[in-house]
């Protein structure tokens, strides 16, 4: 955990994923530059692999550890202006009350889903103000919806070498949508794919239930990550991306700012994201997992045809977002 160090100003404790990307540490820059200090915690104790097993199939004892060590972690700890919780799989509401009695104000967000994450469905109405980024929960909850956001630093590249780019982690349908992209791109198209295997543990699982398509697709298949200014670079580079959100999520992913932010073109299996108003229609279209040959290929011969102006969406906009005054969260 970092420290402030008597310092004079405001102090924030930042509870989230710690392994999730860089996604901690962008979001902490951010409250960085509003003033806090900033001192950061995982979202579930203990952190580590059994961590995770243990939000998957005992949820009760990882909440209980997970309270335990905030109160060791903490409760020698001065007062903190806010606590800001993204996900917070492994709090409880015994862990929310605690939390409101070491800080001015909680502030929690949720990056997944209630049916992907559902932890804080029986905490979030604690929190002094609880923000979604899933379209659908917001709806459904009565949320306040607040969108991701565009970290995106590089300079606007407008020299195109790829026509098509698709870059995600391997999991659910992303192997198929890959196969079929790539069988509706014209002969002449110039793409860029790269499909990041995390462990041989789910390629082999993967390759049990998909034998053909992993076989298919094993020359764009790694299991060293691109890292994420490589991957911005490609994005940069590219006319189209393919983005794919989760089924169980309709929140507009963080890729598909990133796009917007570059100028580049968003093929998406969400089409929540097509209707939430936040793209022009000529710079993204819908690719249901359904979709034929021909269907793809005239979606992509579309987007190719236009030019996506580049608008960003930046962590500033998310943060003011994230921390409205109360008068306006759903307490």
């Amino acid at each position: 955990m970092t420290s402030s160090f008597g310092s004079n100003k405001r102090r924030c404790l930042l509870i989230a994923p710690l392994s999730f990307y860089s996604f901690h540490k962008t979001v902490a820059a951010g409250l960085e530059q509003m003033g806090f200090v900033v001192e950061t915690l995982n979202e579930e104790y203990p952190s580590n692999s059994f961590g995770k097993v243990l939000g998957k199939v005992a949820l009760p004892l990882l909440r209980n550890l997970t309270l335990r060590s905030l109160q060791r972690l903490l409760n020698e700890r001065p007062r903190f202006d806010l606590v800001m919780i993204i996900k917070g799989r492994g709090l409880g509401p015994d862990a929310i009350q605690y939390l409101k009695s070491r800080a001015e104000r909680v502030v929690g967000y949720n990056f997944d889903s209630f049916r992907f994450n559902p932890s804080p469905l029986d905490w979030h109405h604690l929190t002094d103000r609880y923000c979604t980024f899933d379209i659908q929960d917001a709806q459904s909850w009565g949320l306040p919806l607040v969108h991701l956001f565009s970290a995106v630093t590089v300079p606007h590249n407008r020299e195109r070498s790829y026509d098509l780019s698709i870059i995600q982690r391997v999991h659910s349908d992303r192997l198929a949508f890959a196969e079929l992209i790539l069988r509706a791109l014209p002969d002449d198209a110039r793409y860029f794919v790269f499909l990041y295997e995390s462990s041989w543990l789910t390629f082999t699982l993967g390759l049990l239930r998909h034998p053909l398509l992993y076989v298919r697709l094993w020359q764009h298949i790694s299991f060293k990550p691109l890292s994420h200014a490589k991957a911005m670079e490609i994005l940069g580079s590219s006319r189209i991306t393919f983005d794919y959100a989760h089924p169980l999520q309709s929140g507009v992913t963080i890729r598909c700012f990133e796009s917007q932010s570059l100028g580049v073109a968003i093929l998406t299996n969400n089409q929540d994201a097509v209707r939430s108003g936040l793209f022009s229609q000529d710079s993204i279209a819908y690719l249901p997992r359904d979709a034929d040959r021909a269907t793809a290929s005239a979606l992509i011969s579309r987007l190719l045809e236009q030019r996506a102006e580049p608008r960003c969406r930046s962590l500033g906009d998310f943060l003011d977002d994230l921390l409205s005054p109360p008068s306006s969260s759903n307490k």
